[in-house]
């Protein structure tokens, strides 16, 4: 196997270890376990269990990025972005537990701040752009991508731990909400 395939494997590998265990939790051990290699060879690939967390971060977000990022503009509404992200919660909650996992680390650890604050800044950029599109003469798109990237976190969570939250009304109300913002 290839370098980049072995390296690929152990990110994908991380990725369901930290999303079941939590990244407390989850071992470079577990990790090779999963990924059928020895744990030394993890240490090949990644300096530590933090590198290889945030190996895993920057993967799942650059995937989720490049769906937007070469999409048509013009055959892409910011309504179908929101049911994407809406669909999120349920088609892969284990995206969210990773992110909550790194916002709990990024407040208590400082090593962990300035890649989650790099993730942050990211997911706000992704948001933008269509927000660009829909209120092109609004100036605050940066600020308000970041009000919807808190909304979106939240109300994942909110779906995640509570099956009976109703993910579709909040989402209606929220562009309801984004529609009179955008009008005014």
């Amino acid at each position: 196997m290839e370098k980049q395939n072995k390296r690929q494997l152990l990110i994908d590998a991380a990725y369901k270890v930290f999303a079941r265990n939590g990244y407390k939790d989850a071992s470079i051990k577990d990790i090779a376990h999963y990924a059928n290699i020895t744990p030394g060879l993890v240490h090949y690939y990644f300096k530590s269990k933090e590198e290889l967390f945030f190996a895993v971060q920057e993967k799942v977000q650059r995937e989720y990025h490049l769906k937007y990022e070469g999409a048509d503009k013009d055959s892409t509404s910011f309504l179908d972005v929101l049911e994407e992200i809406k669909t999120r919660a349920s088609e892969n909650p284990d995206w969210y537990r990773l992110r909550y996992e790194s916002y709990a680390h990024g407040m208590k650890e400082e090593a962990f701040q300035e890649d989650v604050a790099a993730f942050l800044k990211k997911g706000r950029e992704s948001i933008e752009w269509p927000l660009k599109e829909v209120a092109p003469s609004k100036s605050g798109n940066g600020e308000l991508a970041g009000i919807l990237l808190a909304c979106f976190d939240g109300l994942a969570l909110q779906k995640i731990v509570d099956e009976d939250f109703n993910i579709d009304q909040a989402y209606e109300i929220l562009w309801e909400l984004i529609s009179k913002y955008i009008k005014e």
